[in-house]
């Protein structure tokens, strides 16, 4: 794995792509100096036109020239984890719940199109205020992409989408994700999937602590009710 810093650190400046001992990475990444740059290439067998590049876990193929941000939007601007037409209607908690303090909920989601992500929003519930919450981005191998800042930001505006950026936007391939939340309260409610033949995601939800977002999860592989959150990738 190799990272991008967020932020100047020990003489390198903010954005410089470095490859250190695998602790120090993971420590970076935790404290919100840095994100993962988690994506190599190779060219492919058949032609040289195009190459197969790997990100948490994800393969798909790219240009030769490899991944960049893209200079035109590749799809919709927001991508949700569940279409939010009428069938999820009554396949989601109506106020929320609140999530128990520390614990990361996961929610999967599948990325059609290569693009550049802000970060993640996440419907609210009726009650807001008070606790704090983070978002993380792992790729389908369960290894950290991408987190918000760690000390969170306050839960606010009801039953609504908040959106929480990244330390820094990142670039994915399409394949299959996980959108996590973490608060550091058990106040503010979130919204969750209830019913599996309206979403077909898995789920999961992971215990921790607030501030300490795991470099690796194992990622979920059914459907629990009222644990994985209603979230979104937004541009």
């Amino acid at each position: 794995m190799s990272i991008t810093l967020t932020k100047d650190y020990k003489g390198f400046l903010s954005g410089a792509a470095l490859t250190l001992p695998d602790a120090t990475e993971t420590a970076l990444i935790a404290q919100g100096y840095a994100v993962a740059r988690g994506t190599t290439s190779e060219p492919m067998r058949i032609s040289g036109l195009v190459q197969l590049a790997t990100q948490g876990g994800n393969v798909a193929a790219v240009d030769a020239a490899g991944i960049s941000t893209p200079t035109y939007y590749q799809g919709p601007l927001i991508l949700p984890v569940i279409s939010l037409g009428s069938l999820a209607l009554s396949s989601y908690e109506t106020n929320g719940t609140a999530p128990v303090a520390g614990s990361i909920n996961l929610t999967e989601i599948h990325v059609p199109y290569t693009q550049t992500w802000t970060g993640i929003g996440v419907l609210n519930g009726t009650t807001v205020g008070t606790d704090n919450h983070l978002v993380a981005l792992y790729g389908s191998n369960g290894a950290l992409l991408a987190n918000s800042a760690v000390a969170g930001t306050v839960s606010a505006g009801a039953s609504v989408m908040q959106n929480r950026a990244f330390t820094a936007p990142i670039t994915l391939i399409p394949g299959r994700y996980f959108l996590g939340v973490q608060s550091n309260g058990t106040t503010a409610t979130l919204r969750h999937l209830l019913a599996a033949n309206g979403s077909n995601v898995m789920t999961s939800v992971t215990a921790g602590v607030f501030g300490t977002v795991p470099s690796t999860i194992t990622a979920p592989a059914t459907f629990t009710t009222a644990v994985g959150v209603i979230a979104q990738l937004y541009v």
